[in-house]
């Protein structure tokens, strides 16, 4: 059967040419849509590694208010801040914070293995305020931090990539040419400082007091008790305690909000276009197949004289649709297949091979659904009406 079904298609290769063309283009598009999709997806799924609900962020610029100053002050607020009823805990660090805009990263060295990580800046307090599990070792602790000595934490990717399965605790890391080292005293899991939808990366925490960089965010853990007459005093009283300063607060739930409509927007874009192709193919299918049925009712009622039965008919109409799509779908493949081969755009393979499989299955469900309707009419064509036509 399926020989006959290639000679039928091969016989009207220019008429199918235009629908092959269409349906090698929607995998085309829908192979990347699903790429991108499966690739956030699998993102998404993996643990965050800290906590955003009911986490407010102050930011400060300092604006022309020397460094030694501005910093006095940003602690001074901290202290401030944690008598209010309303707040459970502060903690200072860099402006990269969770679902932030802002990176900064460079390299952390180990023996000469260099690994370019997402540096942050923070205190004694941060893995609190963010409810950060370690999996080794601990969080840098308050004399550390108010002596100024050189520790870091890690999170599991920078272990990994540093240290492979070695352990890491107390091993000294260098994060400059100045001869300085670092010495690691815990380790986190994960930690996807951009949101749920980043790619898991290497990400250090390092004792600010240690580096010569000043503090411009105060992370606020608050509880059932802020609200916006709390906001407003709070914004009042850090106002006087930095003075010249501008004070911006964000809730980390706003920011997450915002980081995802970021990366929501390309997936809805793609999608919109893939939605837009597929719709083509399902109108050129079912423009096609009328078109082949009305003109193939002589052709239909000899089979049917001849003993095809109705489900045998709607069976081969909805095939020879379905092996025109598969034609496609094979010159699709073969150039989906290039993406893993030659590296394209960085993702695993494991990502293209899942695009790639449900690309088919969505194609082939789309091609067989048009295909029904107007087979189903092809089905039910009697001998006798094509006698009396002809």
């Amino acid at each position: 059967m399926i020989k006959h079904l290639i000679q039928l298609i091969w016989n009207k290769k220019r008429s199918n040419f235009l629908l092959t063309t269409e349906i090698f283009a929607s995998f085309i598009v829908l192979f990347g849509v699903m790429s991108l999709v499966f690739y956030n997806y699998g993102n998404y799924v993996q643990p965050l590694g800290y906590d955003y609900e009911d986490v407010w962020a102050v930011y400060f610029t300092g604006q022309d208010t020397p460094d030694s100053v501005f910093s006095e002050a940003l602690e001074r607020a901290k202290q401030q801040v944690v008598s209010y009823p309303e707040i459970d805990g502060a903690a200072l660090c860099t402006s990269n914070t969770p679902y932030s805009q802002t990176t900064m990263r460079w390299n952390i060295t180990y023996e000469g293995k260099s690994v370019l990580s997402e540096m942050i800046l923070a205190d004694e307090n941060l893995a609190s305020v963010l409810n950060m599990p370690l999996e080794e070792g601990r969080w840098m602790d308050r004399a550390e931090v108010e002596s100024g000595q050189p520790v870091v934490v890690l999170n599991r990717q920078a272990k990994e990539a540093l240290f492979g399965d070695e352990p890491a605790l107390g091993k000294m890391a260098s994060l400059s040419d100045d001869g300085k080292f670092w010495k690691v005293v815990g380790v986190l899991g994960n930690f996807k400082a951009k949101g749920e939808f980043q790619e898991l990366e290497p990400v250090v925490f390092i004792n600010h007091q240690s580096y010569d960089i000043p503090m411009d965010v105060i992370l606020l853990n608050t509880n059932e008790g802020a609200d916006a007459v709390f906001e407003a005093a709070l914004l009042k009283g850090l106002n006087r305690l930095a003075r010249g300063a501008n004070i911006e607060l964000s809730y980390l739930t706003s920011q997450r909000r915002n980081q995802h409509a970021i990366t929501k927007a390309p997936m809805i874009i793609a999608a919109t276009v893939c939605g837009f192709l597929l719709l083509n193919v399902g109108l050129g299918l079912l423009g096609v197949l009328w078109f082949n049925i009305r003109k193939r009712r002589g052709e239909i009622g000899l089979r049917r004289a001849l003993g095809a039965t109705r489900g045998g008919i709607l069976v081969h109409f909805v095939s020879e649709a379905v092996l025109i799509a598969a034609f496609a779908i094979l010159v699709g493949l073969f150039f989906a297949g290039q993406f893993p081969l030659l590296g394209v755009f960085g993702l695993d393979a494991s990502i293209y091979l899942s695009a790639a499989l449900a690309s088919v299955g969505i194609l082939v469900v789309l091609v067989a659904a048009c295909a029904f309707v107007p087979s189903r009419e092809a089905a039910q064509v009697q001998p006798a009406m094509v006698l009396h036509e002809e």
